[in-house]
């Protein structure tokens, strides 16, 4: 038997390497027929991963710049293109959107979404659409959404008693906790039933572990990690990476199975049964325990349940409050433009009251500098990867089967061929001439995607809208703001952290003045 078996292993040395070498050939050899996008040149094995560093979304930024609007990258064995002009982006998620809104398997989305089962990272399918449905028809409903706002009032108070508390002490106010604190009570009050930080308080220690995990996540989501693009590297995985999501993996499926197990004993006890899902009080877990499952399971999976529970809280927490700790960075960098919008918001709100949800439609100029932020600071450098399905014609080129897509907001916000003074923030620029409301989303330019567009346009965008446009109009309304002592407002810092989202590198800390009765902050 031993020569037999020799002989297998030499046959298997010798032929599989052969093997292996004429498929990369033929692949190879099929890639150059095509009519590829241009890009730079590429090394073997790695293609052009070693062109990129660690700020990726600049350096695909500078291939756009030297080599055209539409870039092709051959990251290791996977084919990906990038852009960051509005035509090939309205080509990609409007008229191809049926080629292109799947996303990529990744590692990160493996481990981090249960296996790609939530909305957000999920590839085009079946499953895919019936979570997306779950969510439009069941969680994010106008109705829904409308029942919470008495608990939006009552975060958007806790929030200004909370800063006028330090303001009387002559403390400092640091932005990014107290933002933190606003979006992730308004999000688990509605997808949780409770509030994690202020006097209702359900665990001030456990939300802000949970923020720090959110903020891991968000990290290792972002990353170009080496394992998706060389198969290899996974066998030794030297920087632990595949460790860490694991570890985070475990944290956050801990927080989403203790809360499920929570509302079962609540349900239990109450004896609530057939919970309908529409009552004013019931909160968005309560939902989706009484949903049916598929392939007719009378309930749904818990982890499906804690895959969409994971995408309201980390996504409607970490962008939300990014992009207005970004707002306010800018607005106290630019006293001016916090002179207009005190303005404007003394001129519809008065300053015998506080603004409330029904103002903020109204609020043209407030609605120009939170555009602004989205073009100078995107909450994340790219949109989530898109896959493209099949095989198709892009821009004149070829572009083949299960190719990545990386749009570069960051790089379509600061695009010298469509903006001009890409690095000062003018919220006028946004200004309507026609004198219509001023839209937060891409509009029929795709000059920016605060929330995508197509298939994959975040379902949560109107609740994100209004969060970002409560807190700003609350706080500018509030208080005059200034840099810390020995600072001047151009003393600002504003660098940015890499990951899928992309925060200031230090917490904003400023100080607050209060600008209107005493009453009104009590």
């Amino acid at each position: 038997m031993e020569p037999v078996i020799l002989d297998v292993v030499l046959v298997f040395v010798i032929f599989f390497p052969l093997i292996l070498l004429s498929r990369l050939a033929k692949k190879r050899f099929h890639r150059s027929q095509l009519r590829l996008p241009p890009g730079p040149r590429k090394w073997p094995i790695f293609g052009n991963l070693l062109h990129l560093g660690l700020l990726p979304h600049k350096d695909l930024a500078q291939f756009c710049a030297t080599y055209g609007p539409l870039v092709y990258l051959r990251l290791g064995t996977v084919d990906v293109i990038t852009t960051d002009d509005p035509d090939v982006i309205r080509e990609i998620l409007l008229r191809q959107d049926d080629v292109f809104a799947s996303r990529p398997r990744t590692v990160a989305a493996a481990y981090l979404a249960y296996g790609c089962g939530d909305v957000a990272l999920a590839p085009l399918g079946p499953h895919w659409k019936r979570m997306r449905r779950i969510c439009m028809e069941h969680l994010l409903t106008t109705r829904r959404l409308d029942s919470f706002s008495g608990h939006r009032s009552h975060e958007a108070q806790h929030l200004v008693r909370d800063i006028w508390s330090k303001a009387q002490a002559g403390e400092p106010v640091n932005l990014r906790l107290v933002l933190g604190a606003f979006s992730m009570n308004n999000v688990t009050r509605m997808l949780l039933g409770k509030q994690y930080f202020g006097p209702e308080s359900a665990g001030r220690n456990e939300a802000m572990e949970f923020m720090s995990i959110t903020h891991e996540l968000f990290w290792l989501l972002g990353m170009i990690y080496l394992g998706d693009y060389l198969p290899f590297w996974r066998w030794f995985d030297p920087f632990g990476c595949e460790r860490k999501m694991r570890e985070v993996e475990k944290k956050v499926d801990e927080f989403h199975q203790k809360i499920i197990d929570e509302h079962r004993k609540a349900r239990e006890e109450k004896d609530v049964g057939g919970v309908d899902g529409h009552g004013a009080e019931t909160d968005f877990v309560d939902v989706l325990l009484s949903l049916p499952g598929e392939d007719g399971k009378e309930h749904m999976d818990d982890v499906e349940i804690k895959a969409l529970m994971q995408d309201m809280i980390a996504a409607a927490t970490d962008t939300s409050s990014v992009t207005n700790e970004w707002a306010m960075a800018e607005v106290i960098k630019n006293p001016w433009v916090l002179q207009k919008v005190q303005e404007e918001l003394d001129s519809i709100v008065g300053r015998d009251r506080l603004v409330c949800e029904s103002d903020l439609a109204h609020l043209t100029y407030l609605r120009c500098v939170v555009r602004e932020t989205f073009r100078m600071h995107p909450a994340g450098p790219f949109l989530i990867p898109h896959e493209s399905t099949g095989p198709t014609k892009l821009m004149g080129y070829d572009i083949p089967a299960k190719t990545r897509v990386f749009i570069n907001t960051h790089a379509l916000g600061r695009n010298s061929r469509i903006w001009a003074d890409v690095d000062e923030f003018r919220p006028e620029r946004h200004w309507p001439e026609d004198g219509q409301r001023v839209e937060i989303n891409h509009g029929s330019d795709f000059k920016i995607l605060p929330f995508s567009a197509g298939k994959r346009k975040c379902p949560g965008a109107p609740l994100g809208v209004v969060m970002v446009l409560m807190a700003l109009a609350r706080l500018f309304h509030c208080f005059n703001w200034s840099p810390p002592d020995g600072l001047r407002p151009e003393d600002i810092d504003t660098e940015e952290v890499y990951g899928m989202t992309m925060p200031k590198a230090k917490p904003l800390v400023a100080m607050a003045r209060p600008r209107l009765a005493p009453q009104l902050y009590c």
